[in-house]
């Protein structure tokens, strides 16, 4: 017969007051009691003042219940095992892809941070130290994605650490080397195609991973972000709707010397020169998937206008580094006071070109000391740690709910202008004209 005074009220209100996982361990501790109370052949509810049974042999059933006790209490402690691994904090899993891409006779290789529940440990690859659970399972559902595009210095490792926090933030983060603009090659620098060519790979790397069987089972393709450090923050702004203008830049460099600004030296202001002149430059490279981009440092400032940038109609992060020479305040202030919707502006204190890179490791230290060592551990550690804060906490603002509001309709698109650059004998003119 089975018990129902008050007790069993009380033990009934409890379990409804718990979690899942209590109710389990709450239903198998009752079975653990009743297996043992029937092994007496007497089911009575435990009372203060109950003598106790004489000691007599083991009978079958006696035996039966002991394996019964023993079954449930390793059953007990499996589900104890689970619900703790289910409650633990999320970890960046790691892996990485290798896509041949017939089309350009070329090998694209990823890296990939996920959400995760096992524990991270050392992963060496390459140069590069970092931790992470590698090669373990990821977290299961749908995540966002953040596109990741690396500084001029750079590579698809250099930015770990800011990987490995959006990662630990629900993120699936995919990065990888841009051709002609990484640390083994600078090619592409002051060019165009350094940031042209970017937003394209940026977009080819998008469609790889909702295709990839092991990637495209992880991400959300409703909420999808971009993230870009350098020339990356450009391209960055390039898929978000910007475009390239340069009616500004033959007056950039007037009045100023040529040590002054990195754009202006004898070499770059050649590079520049062809730049500004760049057939189609005002090309369109808005990928629509894309509903959140990030900017951190991006260079090129003097290449946008008012009405390239006001193209932008979906959130955007500025972090600006205050240590960095290629994003000063001017450039800030020529963005910001641009853009018809304000962006969402960050400062990154103490913040330059070396510490904007995660830490690098032991060989890496000595292979590329210029960025490895140029900037104490401390300040590395704390710029990281901001610039990460900052990102994740904008794209949980905008990518961290399943099903987002529908993207604000975009801009008409005009037929393409062919700029005139302003220069600075023609700017004279039109002063003595007034």
């Amino acid at each position: 017969m089975e018990y129902s005074g008050p007790g069993r009220l009380v033990l009934m209100k409890r379990r409804a007051a718990r979690s899942p996982c209590h109710l389990l361990r709450n239903s198998l501790f009752s079975s653990f009691t009743v297996g043992c109370q029937n092994a007496t052949g007497d089911f009575r509810p435990a009372l203060p003042d109950k003598p106790q049974r004489e000691p007599r042999s083991l009978s079958s059933a006696d035996t039966g219940a002991i394996v019964t006790r023993r079954f449930l209490f390793f059953l007990l402690a499996f589900l104890i095992l689970t619900c703790t691994a289910y409650a633990a904090p999320l970890q960046p899993g790691f892996k990485t892809l290798g896509i041949w891409d017939p089309a350009k006779n070329v090998r694209l290789d990823f890296a990939v941070w996920y959400p995760s529940r096992s524990a991270p440990f050392q992963v060496n690859y390459g140069d590069w130290n970092f931790s992470a659970a590698r090669g373990r399972p990821p977290v299961e559902g749908k995540h966002p994605l953040i596109l990741l595009s690396h500084d001029s210095a750079g590579s698809r490792f250099s930015l770990h650490e800011l990987a490995s926090e959006l990662a630990r933030n629900g993120f699936v983060v995919l990065a990888f080397t841009h051709p002609g603009d990484n640390v083994d090659d600078m090619g592409a620098l002051f060019m165009p195609v350094q940031v042209t060519d970017r937003a394209k790979q940026l977009t080819q790397a998008l469609d790889i991973a909702l295709a990839d069987p092991e990637t495209a089972p992880l991400i959300d393709p409703d909420r999808i972000g971009v993230l870009g450090v350098g020339p990356g923050g450009t391209a960055a702004m390039l898929i978000a709707g910007a475009r390239l203008d340069a009616t500004g830049w033959p007056i950039y460099c007037a009045g100023k010397e040529e040590n002054a600004d990195p754009y202006c030296t004898p070499w770059a202001r050649q590079r520049m020169g062809a730049f500004s002149t760049t057939p189609n430059l005002s090309a369109p490279y808005r990928d629509r998937r894309v509903r959140a981009a990030a900017a951190v440092s991006p260079s090129y400032a003097m290449m946008f206008t008012p009405a390239s940038l006001s193209r932008i109609r979906i959130p955007l992060l500025l972090l600006r580094a205050e240590r960095t020479p290629l994003y000063t305040l001017q450039h800030a202030e020529r963005l910001l006071s641009a853009m018809p919707q304000p962006p969402q502006l960050g400062v990154l204190p103490d913040a330059d070109t070396a510490s904007l890179m995660s830490s690098c490791g032991g060989n890496l230290d000595q292979t590329l000391p210029e960025m490895c060592l140029a900037v104490s551990p401390s300040r590395r550690k704390a710029v990281q740690a901001k610039m990460a804060a900052e990102s994740a906490a904008f794209f949980l603002k905008y990518l961290g709910t399943p099903n987002p509001p529908p993207l604000p309709p975009e801009p008409e698109d005009n037929p393409q202008i062919t700029s005139h650059p302003a220069t600075p004998e023609k700017n004279a003119a039109r002063k003595k004209k007034r």
